[in-house]
């Protein structure tokens, strides 16, 4: 009957381990000064970048492998029409300024114009270099994505288009993939049949 107790005992000790085992959330806190860097398309199809200007009060908590999706920024061209430069690609930095971490996040990216069928659709596109790991020591790391957008229209003339950047930041604390963590539930199941194992194994020695 001992043996019984202290392995229920050891069960109930390790699902309370198991219950507590995730590490504790990690607030954000989104800072007053993202912007998107679009000077790199000067000489090309130019662009121009628009934040969300509520960033700042933005703050989120997340779990380990949690992810938060927000508004990030609506992105279009100041030009009319595309032309033979403008088929070429330009750069395109996201600054991401967060006030906790105190840290900025770097997300660089490629746009380019495109015209097709004798110039009756043409549009751009926006592809960004993610995701981006930002590393914040003894707290783990978290990463950092963007939406690729674009935009495109039949007769299209004039940058009377654009579109809305999407961010999504995910947290991971041990910077390494984490193996799952049996639930209380699971480890209780295993549990019982152990206690059951116990007691068979014990009945068949006491027929011996």
């Amino acid at each position: 009957m001992k043996t019984v107790v202290s392995i229920l005992g050891s069960i109930l000790l390790i699902a309370g381990f198991a219950a507590n085992a995730g590490a504790a959330p990690y607030t954000f806190d989104m800072g007053a000064d993202s912007v998107v860097d679009t000077s790199g398309t000067a000489d090309v199809l130019e662009m121009y970048a628009n934040v969300n200007q509520n960033l700042d009060d933005l703050i989120f908590s997340l779990d380990d492998g949690e992810s938060k999706s927000f508004y990030f920024a609506t992105i279009g061209t100041t030009e009319g029409w595309i032309d033979k430069d403008d088929i070429r690609p330009g750069t395109v930095s996201a600054i991401l300024d967060f006030d906790i971490p105190d840290l900025i996040g770097v997300v660089d990216g490629k746009s380019i114009g495109f015209s097709a069928a004798w110039h009756f659709l043409q549009g751009w596109n926006l592809v960004w270099d993610d995701p981006v790991i930002i590393d914040m020591g003894d707290a783990g790391e978290f990463t950092i994505e963007l939406s690729d957008v674009g935009y495109a229209s039949w007769c299209w003339k004039g940058p009377d288009g654009s579109a809305d950047i999407t961010a999504k930041i995910t947290y991971n604390p041990s910077g390494a993939p984490v193996a799952p963590v049996p639930e209380p539930s699971t480890i209780l199941l295993m549990g019982v049949g152990l206690v059951g194992f116990a007691t068979f194994g014990r009945k068949r020695l006491g027929r011996m």
